[in-house]
């Protein structure tokens, strides 16, 4: 979208907020308190003004309560939200009418409450307010700080979120990988030191990982002591949903344009997942999911795209299917057909037989699910 606000028709406030919510911004709960009440808001719109002397800003509707108090009060604290906390965000967010009844806080410079469990908190005395458009911005001097470890909650387009760095996205793909890998039909509690030092990861992030795994359904917590569940169905349905999409768009733009060599290859590979089954069984269940990666990963890389090719291998899908795959498993004589299928369409140029393959192929698991049922 390109907005231009020099032309003669004005900006509207729905495209500003549509460009606007693609900057990623961290969560906190502003408070105050004035005449025996507590007020408290939700607010991402915070940032640093001054290093020397300490100085914050913060931006607040007009019409909210909160900078109504803030007003009077003349003073204020930041709650910076920790990763795990939108419930907290959704309450302050909301209309309730005594939003400090259900959460924990201490209270600071000028009684206003410091919410436990947040990463940062500021305490915060108005220099200057200022109306600007609908909302009213509070220049602050800040007072005192407090921090704790942990990773900010996130907020962009309107949802909730986390925020990685590098290191923790490494170590989010390397536990998903042990918790997935981990084959149990009944829940297994999990050591995070443990599997710290199988991975060779700090502590600290394993932990947030794991706690990253409960927003995906694959782990559950129970206060500091986290289980691996069975994997959910629906979980393994929406990984395979997102295989087929990659799958169909590399497809779109491959099948009759490959060469005779990356047909050769594809029936090569075909070749090596029918060497792990015998009669309807796998013979080998880690070798086919192996040889079975490396066919479907093949044919994404055709597109000639690394970063399409990174985002299919970051589904993790080899792992997934050690969830579900033992020699005792049946090997439906469907997922070879499907193969030999794909393949075929790919030497005749025909697309539309391979993509209703693929989708047919991605149904496979979900069928087979409810044949046990």
């Amino acid at each position: 979208m390109t907005i231009d606000n020099g032309t003669a028709e004005a900006l509207s406030k729905w495209d500003f907020r549509d460009v606007m919510g693609r900057f990623a911004s961290g969560v906190t709960v502003i408070t105050t308190h004035e005449d025996g009440t507590d007020f408290g808001a939700a607010a991402s719109a915070v940032s640093s003004l001054s290093d020397e002397p300490p100085m914050i800003l913060i931006c607040l509707n007009v019409t909210s309560l909160t900078a109504q108090a803030i007003v009077r009060s003349g003073t204020f604290a930041v709650n910076v939200l920790s990763e795990d906390s939108a419930p907290i965000a959704q309450h302050f967010a909301s209309k309730a009418p005594d939003k400090f009844s259900t959460v924990a806080f201490d209270r600071g410079l000028g009684d206003a409450p410091l919410i436990a469990g947040t990463i940062a908190q500021f305490e915060c005395v108005v220099e200057e307010t200022v109306r600007g458009g609908t909302h009213l911005v509070f220049l602050a001097s800040v007072k005192h700080v407090r921090s704790t470890p942990g990773n900010p909650l996130a907020y962009f387009r309107g949802s909730f979120g986390r925020m990685e760095t590098a290191p923790d996205a490494a170590a989010l793909h390397a536990v998903r990988d042990y918790v997935v890998g981990s084959v149990s039909d009944v829940s297994v509690p999990l050591d995070a030191e443990k599997i710290s030092a199988q991975l060779e990861l700090e502590v600290g992030r394993t932990y947030q990982a794991l706690i990253a795994l409960v927003g995906e359904g694959l782990v559950r917590r129970s206060g500091a002591t986290f289980e691996v569940e069975p994997v959910p169905d629906q979980v393994i349905f929406d990984y395979y949903a997102a295989k087929l999409a990659i799958e169909i768009g590399a497809a779109a733009q491959t099948v009759g344009k490959v060469t005779d060599e990356q047909l050769f290859e594809m029936r090569r590979l075909l070749d090596a997942t029918l060497e792990h089954s015998v009669d309807e069984g796998f013979a080998d269940p880690q070798g086919w999911i192996r040889t079975n990666s490396a066919f479907h990963e093949y044919l994404v890389g055709l597109a000639g795209s690394v970063i399409l090719t990174e985002t299919y291998k970051g589904l993790r899908l080899p792992a997934l299917d050690q969830r579900s795959i033992r020699e005792s498993t049946k090997a439906t004589s469907l997922l070879h057909d499907d193969h030999r299928a794909i393949v075929e369409g790919y030497e005749k140029g025909d697309l539309e037989a391979v993509l209703d393959t693929l989708i047919a192929h991605a149904k496979r698991p979900q069928e087979s699910r409810a044949a046990l049922a």
